[in-house]
Formats: C-alpha cells, sequence, structure tokens
C-alpha cells in the first residue's frame, strides 16, 4: 500500500512539473488514439474496396515519398528559422483538417489518393515543428518518464476504438464493403477539428535558444549540422537503412493480414487491442529499465522484439489468423523499449538544429523510400512471405549492428 501511495506521489508530482505544452500534446495524443485513427487500420483495405490494384496501394507510398523529397528540406529551413512555431504548427493542423472529410465521401481510389496526398503535404509542416515544440515541452531528465506516461494513458483511452471499430465496420457490411468505412473517417473528421481547437487555445510558443544564426546558403546551412553534431552521419545511415527495409512491407500489411492470413475485422481490431494493453501494462516497468540497462541497450532489445514479432505473423497458420496476436503482443514490446532508444536520439539533436536535421533525414529517407513499396508489390506477386521473411533479417543482422555503430553524444 505504501508503494502505491509513493507511486501516486511520484505520479502528481511529475505532472505538476509539466508544461502546459506537454499536457496540450497529451490531450492531442490521446484523442488521436481514442478516435483520430479509427479508421487507420483499415486504409489500405479502403483503398482496395474503391478499386485500387495492390501497385495503386504501393504507389501511394511512393509519391508520398516524393512529395516528402521535395518538400522537407525546403520545410525543415523554414521550421529553424521561424520565430512563431506555434503559429506554424497550427497553420499546418488547419490545412490538414478536410482529409478525412474527402476521405469519407470519396467515391473512387483516385479521389482518396488525393486526399492523403495532401495530407503528407501538410506534415511537411507538422513534423518538424511538432518535434521542436513536443521536445522543448519537457526536460531531459523526465523525457524517458514523459514518454513513458504519454505511451501509457493512450494506450489506456485506446483499449476500447478497435473493437467499436470493429463493430461499426461489420454493422455497415463488412470489410468488402466501401460504405462500412465511411463513417469512421467522418468521426475522424470530428476528432481532428477538437484537438485543433484545444491546441489552438492551449499551446504556448517554445522557448527556442539559437546559439548560432544557420548559414543564408541554404546546402552550407544543412551540411553544416553533421558538423555541429558528427554522430548524425551514422543516424542518417541507420534511418536510410531503415526506410528501406520498413517500405517495402509497411504499405501492404493490413492486406497481408486479411487477404493471405484470413484476418476479418475483428481479428484486426484484437490486435490493436492487444497492442494497446500490452503497451498499457509494460511501458512504465520497461521505461523504468532506462537508468539500470542504459537506453542504448533498450534500443538493441527492440530490435529483437521486432524481429520476433515479423516471425510471428508470416508463421501464422492462415486457418488460424488468431495467432496473429502474437505478433502485435511482440511488436508492442518493441515500441515499448524503443522509447529508450527514440529519447536517447532526441537528447542527440539539438532543438536549434531540428528543422534541417528532419529536412535532410526526411529527404533522403523519402528517396530511398520511392523505389521501396514498388519493390515490395513485386515481391508480394513472387510471394508475399518473402516481405516478412526480408524484415526478419533486417532486424537481426542490420538494425542491431548500425544502432551499436550510432557514437555516444557528448552528455553520456
Amino acid at each position: 500500500m505504501g508503494a502505491v501511495k509513493e507511486t501516486v506521489k511520484d505520479v502528481n508530482n511529475f505532472w505538476s512539473d509539466q508544461s502546459i505544452n506537454y499536457k496540450a500534446f497529451l490531450a492531442r495524443d490521446m484523442l488521436t488514439r481514442l478516435l483520430g485513427n479509427i479508421g487507420g487500420q483499415y486504409s489500405s483495405i479502403y483503398m482496395r474496396t474503391l478499386g485500387a490494384s495492390i501497385q495503386n496501394i504501393t504507389l501511394l507510398t511512393s509519391v508520398g515519398e516524393l512529395i516528402r523529397v521535395i518538400l522537407s528540406l525546403p520545410a525543415g529551413l523554414i521550421t529553424d528559422r521561424a520565430t512563431k512555431i506555434k503559429r506554424l504548427y497550427l497553420s499546418g493542423r488547419m490545412l490538414a483538417l478536410p482529409v478525412n472529410l474527402i476521405a469519407a465521401f470519396a467515391t473512387s481510389w483516385p479521389v482518396y489518393f488525393a486526399a492523403r496526398l495532401w495530407e503528407i503535404v501538410t506534415w511537411r509542416i507538422l513534423m518538424p515543428t511538432g518535434h521542436i515544440i513536443s521536445i522543448a515541452a519537457v526536460k531531459n531528465v523526465d523525457r524517458v518518464k514523459a514518454m513513458v506516461l504519454n505511451r501509457t494513458l493512450i494506450s489506456a483511452i485506446g483499449l476500447i476504438a478497435p473493437i467499436v471499430a470493429a463493430y461499426a465496420v461489420t454493422y455497415f457490411g463488412g470489410l468488402d464493403n466501401i460504405a462500412s468505412f465511411r463513417p469512421l473517417f467522418l468521426v475522424q473528421f470530428a476528432s481532428a477539428l477538437m484537438i485543433f481547437l484545444i491546441l489552438a487555445t492551449q499551446l504556448q510558443e517554445p522557448e527556442v535558444t539559437r546559439t548560432s544564426k544557420p548559414q543564408s546558403n541554404p546546402l552550407k546551412s544543412v551540411l553544416e549540422i553533421f558538423k555541429q553534431v558528427p554522430g548524425l552521419k551514422m543516424i542518417l545511415i541507420l534511418n536510410l537503412v531503415r526506410s528501406f527495409f520498413i517500405n517495402i512491407r509497411m504499405p501492404l500489411v493490413q492486406l497481408y493480414f486479411h487477404e493471405i492470413k484470413n484476418a476479418n475485422a475483428f481479428v484486426l481490431a484484437y490486435q490493436s487491442t492487444v497492442s494497446t494493453a500490452a503497451t498499457l501494462l509494460l511501458s512504465v516497468p520497461i521505461g523504468n529499465l532506462a537508468p539500470r540497462i542504459g537506453k542504448r541497450r533498450m534500443g538493441y532489445i527492440s530490435q529483437i522484439m521486432y524481429a520476433l514479432c515479423v516471425l510471428a505473423a508470416v508463421l501464422t497458420p492462415p486457418d488460424q489468423p488468431i495467432w496473429l496476436l502474437v505478433y502485435s503482443l511482440c511488436s508492442s514490446l518493441g515500441m515499448a523499449f524503443d522509447v529508450g532508444w527514440n529519447a536517447y536520439i532526441q537528447e542527440y539533436i539539438p532543438l536549434e538544429t531540428r528543422g534541417r536535421w528532419m529536412g535532410i533525414n526526411t529527404t533522403l529517407c523519402s528517396l530511398v523510400g520511392i523505389p521501396a513499396p514498388i519493390i515490395g508489390s513485386l515481391i508480394w506477386d513472387i510471394n508475399p512471405n518473402y516481405l516478412w521473411w526480408i524484415s526478419f533479417v533486417f532486424y537481426l543482422l542490420l538494425a542491431i549492428p548500425l544502432r551499436m555503430s550510432v557514437p555516444k553524444h557528448q552528455g553520456e
């Protein structure tokens, strides 16, 4: 009983010390988990019911990556020069508002395709500014605890959402009926509107200390961050390799579960619920390992969990899709351990260079990501299982050695 009181006291003290921006972003994430992505797990299946082929679905990812290539560097440079980060961030959210409304009433896959491409455009504004606000909102000493609390609360909020979505899809006609998905996207639109109003009224301008003025020459301005933080070169290589191996598989994950492993709406919902429950139960104890085993080691363990995750998916018998829940459990363990690595990388990169870093990182990763989904669709045509075996090899033989190669930062 004493331990429980001490934990509650510790959480209360931690909460009272946090900034309004951390709390506003936590509210954003909780609403997004509850309502804002209720149809997200059916995105590729929805495109399929609208008449899209496997190649059309992977093309969306490839064209999206091309947009990131074109816009990421300019967006990063603008962000690092901006003095009104909050205004820039809210502009991006306002521009993104129509996306789910258009998706809800799409009558063909090209309309849905265009809506999602516009969303990618708006995220070029949202991503760098949102990262700056989020990182500036928390002290380094509180970072892992803040990320764990965020993950735990949004997991608790999101336990029921996938099951509700499954019942809704089933009620309106099932996974092969276009009308089944439209109510979910309308809910997502309403959620996005609520989130915008909360952030517009609650967010404060983040405090960003700029120790040096970026170069006026855009190319020199970008390249100077690698001199300021030498370890960024290795992180960039890691991200490039990861981007390729992730993008050959990710656009087709839900279709793989539905068409190859015969998962219905409820199996997909149970996957989300198991993932959420595991995150809720395990995030805090796993997060508490950071001071003992180190954030970097947590990052290595996460890759082993992801390897087990893809192995569980490919070995699931098509006549027993319920075994896909093992995939979800291992995936959640991977994400829980990856909190340590994500916190480590956040501390690695100074806020004053964050916009340019996100610009060059996203641009180059997107260049790699343009051909990856197309290659993935070609591999699918040969044998969909090969996509998962390739990912298994990546996590075990490439991801861990590359993470180990990242130099330690000055604060360690």
